[in-house]
């Protein structure tokens, strides 16, 4: 008796080839608000936005550094921190040096800023972070228009 495996080869090589051609596909695109940014609150205060893959790290003016957890879907951040605090942002205008954030209280248009230090590393280590700071007081001051030292 012949057993006829023809069928079967047939079978997982089109099973197979249609594996290769989706892994070839195009991948999930990357997540555009990476990086360090910047902006000013409506009384012009500035600070810095320093988004990886879960976190927002809000290094305010007055305050220092805040961590706030997030999720991006569409075009809809959520943000919510560990006090219980969420707000919903509509992004518009997601840009490589620039985007904007509405919900019902205001807009903000944040723009990119390349830092030679990473917050995310530097808080690994005080005196990395120190500097880190100091950075950004110097950010701070130039774009308040004050003299840096």
């Amino acid at each position: 008796m012949k057993i006829n495996f023809q069928p079967f080869f047939n079978l997982m090589g089109t099973a197979l080839l249609g594996l290769v051609l989706i892994s070839c596909g195009e991948k999930e695109k990357d997540n555009p608000l990476f990086g360090n940014w910047y902006g000013f609150e409506q009384d012009s205060t500035y600070y810095e936005l320093y988004i990886n893959d879960t976190l927002i790290v809000l290094n305010h003016e007055s305050i220092g550094p805040i961590g706030y957890d997030y999720f991006v879907q569409d075009n809809i951040l959520i943000v919510s921190n560990a006090a219980g605090m969420e707000r919903v942002w509509q992004m518009t205008a997601v840009e490589d040096d620039y985007f904007t954030l509405i919900d019902s209280l205001e807009t903000i248009t944040y723009f990119k800023i390349d830092l030679a230090q990473d917050f995310f590393k530097s808080i690994q280590d005080s005196l990395s972070y120190v500097e880190f700071q100091e950075g950004f007081t110097f950010r701070y001051l130039e774009k308040k228009g004050e003299n840096v030292p």
